[in-house]
């Protein structure tokens, strides 16, 4: 691993765990073992520093996300796979860590926002047609109508309080019932089968 990625890798370690606002230059240094003027050589500032990181954040999610969908034996056991996922990402990242990019680095949350998993519009595109060529989905659907609503629905979801909405929440108010509305018969008694799969593993100690 060359000293740039080693660098990124490092600092996004401790973004995770600390949120942004909380490390500084001399803690990435320590923690790697380098000089903050070896920093300071490839990186402009920490806003670029926290540019990197995203930028390489999200390219290994959208390549776990096609991992997934491709290891998948139909699309709604992509779906939950894709919602395991991303539930144990969210936990393992302190919250403090969106609400400094938020404030502190708008421009990277834009970034985020227009270009990153939330806009990944190929994988949902390619979610919503397989859904339909295994029968699971209906075939009436306008595949670009209903990916531009997903997205839609992805910005509305970003806006709302996570105290107040939690993700279940919004799984079974949006997500469950958008679903349910989508699918064939065939894709409802998967939906099912696959909730209450779901349903049992939570409650198990």
């Amino acid at each position: 691993m060359d000293i740039r990625n080693k660098i990124i890798e490092g600092a996004g370690e401790l973004f995770v765990e600390n949120g942004i606002k909380l490390v500084t230059m001399d803690m990435i240094a320590q923690s790697i073992g380098i000089s903050k003027r070896t920093i300071y050589e490839n990186f402009r500032d920490k806003n670029d520093l926290v540019n990197n990181f995203i930028s390489l954040a999200m390219v290994d999610h959208k390549k776990r996300a096609y991992e997934i969908l491709a290891g998948s034996k139909n699309v709604i056991e992509a779906l939950f796979k894709f919602g395991e996922y991303n539930h144990k990402t969210m936990k393992s990242i302190n919250p403090c860590f969106f609400d400094d990019i938020k404030k502190y680095h708008p421009d990277v949350f834009e970034k985020i926002m227009n270009n990153g998993s939330i806009r990944n519009y190929e994988i949902t595109y390619l979610i919503l047609k397989r859904g339909i060529n295994e029968g699971i989905f209906r075939k009436e659907i306008d595949i670009e109508i209903a990916n531009l609503f997903i997205h839609n629905s992805f910005e509305f979801i970003s806006k709302l309080d996570e105290e107040k909405h939690s993700h279940h929440k919004v799984w079974l108010s949006v997500h469950l019932p958008y679903l349910r509305g989508i699918c064939t018969e065939k894709g409802n008694e998967l939906l099912l089968s696959f909730t209450k799969l779901q349903n049992q593993n939570s409650t198990t100690p």
